[in-house]
């Protein structure tokens, strides 16, 4: 193995003082009030990347996504335009569609009562309405909710007031906004029930600490001191919704695959050094990013309850690539399923390990400023010490 690249964190011990700082305690993750907060504060607040176009490419396509107590319905209208809905009747707050997706709906029809919505969400039909007193249809459409696209993904926001997309996470954007990201395709998803809390989720993909350990296979390719932290939560005065680094990779391998090769072309705009790298980025609160130099891995966590989480693992390959007759993605995806359990496995441990009456925090290591930036940046926006 060649020698890796000395991971660099330039003065955090001035800026992120993790290296004097103590892990918060074991009710940080167990505990169900500071959850419903999260849900309320982050998860109910923010941009939270939910899917493709592609998977809903005509009019009537949609699909559901579960954000803690809601449901959002993203649909294709009639008209071609992708939006986003709260998935409830607005007669008795139904809730309108179970399904997680589905193809060419005419309408959306509450199984309740009958109430009939458009894809566009306009309400078209209200039996019994006609002699109701200061009842417009007009008035009882779908509750909207805020959508944005960006490279072929789509981004919702709960929030009524969010800011647009490209001023709330516009540095992350940036980023990548010179990779040919729209060009790619949803090839393989993998559904995970965690019992963990998201918050260790996070701080497990934020540090590579635990990688010679836990995953042999990942450190062969690229050594787990190899690359550079290039960006933070908290770094000074300064808080950001992300934080990002690369890795790079060990002797002349390639690409995250059992072989640690690939035959598959570099991603539009990947080249030079990028071809070198795989960058990791976690997107506040729960996106995991993973930039490969031949395809994306997306991680989507989703709080259940204080001890459980499932997560969506979904790998975007270039569409002409994955059109060819001998396109085989396995040797990526079945080594990040490993990979992926191996991380779902000790933080289940993990969880476990805090219900313990003894056990009130520890220590971060000089390999973990992210996950203590992470930690510091929860812990202020919840006002908790």
């Amino acid at each position: 193995m060649s020698s890796p690249v000395v991971r660099k964190f330039p003065g955090r011990d001035e800026v992120g003082g993790h290296l004097a700082a103590s892990t918060p305690p074991g009710s940080f993750y167990t505990d169900e009030q500071i959850m419903r907060q999260e849900l309320e504060r982050f998860f109910y607040r923010s941009w939270l990347n939910v899917g493709r176009e592609e998977q809903i490419p005509e009019p009537g396509d949609f699909f559901t996504k579960e954000i803690g107590d809601e449901s959002v319905l993203v649909v294709r209208g009639t008209d071609g335009k992708v939006r986003a809905f709260y998935n409830i009747c607005r007669h008795r707050g139904t809730r309108l569609i179970v399904d997680e997706s589905g193809k060419r709906m005419r309408s959306v029809v509450c199984p309740y009562h009958a109430w009939t919505y458009s894809t566009e969400g306009a309400l078209v039909g209200a039996p019994h309405t006609e002699d109701l007193k200061a009842f417009s249809k007009e008035n009882f459409g779908l509750f909207p909710v805020a959508l944005e696209p960006w490279a072929g993904f789509l981004w919702a926001n709960l929030d009524p007031s969010a800011r647009p997309i490209r001023e709330d996470i516009g540095g992350f954007l940036a980023d990548f906004d010179r990779f040919g990201l729209a060009d790619l395709l949803l090839v393989r998803r993998k559904v995970y029930d965690i019992q963990a809390n998201w918050k260790l989720l996070v701080e497990n993909f934020s540090e590579c600490y635990h990688c010679a350990p836990i995953h042999p296979d990942l450190n062969r390719i690229t050594h787990y001191m190899g690359g550079e932290v290039t960006s933070y939560f908290v770094d000074g005065d300064r808080r950001s919704k992300y934080t990002g680094s690369y890795m790079t990779f060990n002797e002349d391998f390639q690409s995250m695959t059992w072989s640690g090769y690939t035959g598959r072309p570099p991603i539009r705009g990947i080249e030079g050094e990028d071809r070198r790298r795989i960058y990791y980025y976690v997107v506040f609160p729960n996106l995991f990013w993973s930039l490969h130099p031949d395809f994306l891995m997306v991680h989507r966590t989703w709080p259940l309850t204080p001890g459980t989480s499932r997560i969506e693992c979904d790998f975007y390959f270039d569409a002409q690539t994955a059109a060819r007759p001998d396109f085989d993605p396995s040797d990526a995806v079945d080594l990040w399923d490993l990979i992926n359990r191996q991380d779902w496995e000790v933080c289940e441990r993990a969880q476990r390990g805090m219900r313990s009456r003894v056990w009130k925090g520890g220590r971060y290591s000089s390999q973990e400023p992210q996950v203590h930036d992470f930690d510091a940046y929860v812990r202020e926006r919840l006002g908790i010490e």
